[in-house]
């Protein structure tokens, strides 16, 4: 029996001393010789096929990572066997210790749903399919020492943000667990942060508005699904990240039409104001990642309200107002998840850990 332990004091396969880059020579004899080898255009890879363990080397003598696969396999390199062998973590077995310590997760890089457990400068990162974990890759870890971070002080005028924000968190964890993988709550912008990604073109910037309510809380980009979001006409819209406004405000620009190009639109043009695909003082804030925006209007018609919300179509054309302010529509999806109006979590809740 193989028997893998990470500890307070360090990381040993069947008893033998492993510190990241590790020299092949001593993995070879802390899991033998019993390995086949596989050279890639980017990687030297042995596998232990009965053990269902992987090791990636860049150079060939000195192992970066070693993976564990939990599923049968799907490369050539891949074990045939799946790891049914012991892993001990800080004394527990380690999908166990998983179970009870999902807290201590650490994401790894930006869109991170699994995290990784970090012990002892050595990480275990766990892959996921479906919320399922499917393999394991562990790793050297070196903590990236960041500035603490500081979110930017409210304007006076927009402190009725913070108490909003608080009864969407609110109502949004008697839904979804803090544990989700689809979980994307962070601290709220820095001055820095509104310094850099603020300013979308010379004359457009993010109002003052959208940016406090940033101020308060931000979220994580992820390349699934968020937990953050708001249900309107039967579709979904993810808050988009503060530092990411400006790529969405770009995507929707690429899309402006030829003058002689443009179809014919069905708008309420006493409110709205648009002379093609969407006017570019309209400031998306979330996504339905099929073209779909929420916009905040900055240069509304002259019957329209500063700081509506309009909802733009990309395929259909159609742009409506779906509220006369941000606050509004927090408080209508608030509204809604109080009434139990949830159908828009149902893939989040059906990937609950």
């Amino acid at each position: 029996m193989t028997k893998l332990e990470l500890s307070k004091t360090g990381f040993q396969i069947n008893n033998v001393n492993i510190e990241f880059p590790i020299d092949i020579k001593v993995l070879k004899e802390a899991l033998g010789n019993d390995y086949r080898y596989v050279e890639k255009k980017y990687n030297h890879i042995y596998t232990w096929d009965d053990l269902g363990i992987m090791a990636f080397s860049k150079e060939g003598n000195k192992v970066e990572s070693i993976g564990i696969e939990l599923e049968l396999p799907k490369y050539d390199f891949s074990p045939k066997s799946i790891f049914n062998e012991e892993f001990i973590f800080d004394g527990q077995e380690l999908f166990q210790y998983y179970e009870n310590n999902k807290d201590q997760l650490v994401k790894l890089f930006k869109g991170d749903r699994s995290g990784a457990l970090i012990l002892s400068g050595t990480s275990v990162w766990f892959d996921k399919e479906d919320g399922k974990i499917t393999g394991l890759s562990i790793s050297a870890y070196e903590q990236e020492i960041k500035p603490k971070k500081v979110s930017a002080t409210l304007d006076p005028e927009f402190k009725t943000f913070e108490p909003l924000w608080q009864e969407w968190i609110s109502e949004i964890n008697k839904i979804v667990s803090e544990n989700n993988d689809y979980y994307n709550l962070t601290e709220g912008i820095s001055t820095e942060e509104i310094e850099q990604h603020s300013v979308l073109e010379d004359d457009i910037k993010i109002p003052p508005a959208l940016v406090n309510f940033y101020k308060v809380q931000n979220v994580d980009y992820d390349a699934v699904t968020s937990t953050f979001q708001f249900g309107v006409n039967n579709w979904s819209y993810e808050l988009i990240p503060f530092e990411d406004i400006k790529e969405e405000w770009e995507s929707i620009q690429d899309l402006q039409f030829d003058e002689d190009d443009l179809p014919e639109q069905e708008i309420d043009f006493e409110k709205i104001n648009t002379n093609n695909y969407a006017n570019p003082k309209w400031i998306p804030f979330a996504t339905g990642r099929n073209g779909d925006y929420l916009l905040y209007d900055t240069d509304p018609a002259s019957k329209g309200k500063f700081g509506q919300i309009i909802e733009l179509q990309n395929e259909s054309w159609d742009r409506n107002i779906v509220a006369n302010s941000l606050e509004e529509l927090v408080q209508n999806e608030i509204n809604n998840l109080r009434e139990g109006k949830t159908e828009h979590f149902s893939f989040i809740i059906e990937k609950e850990n």
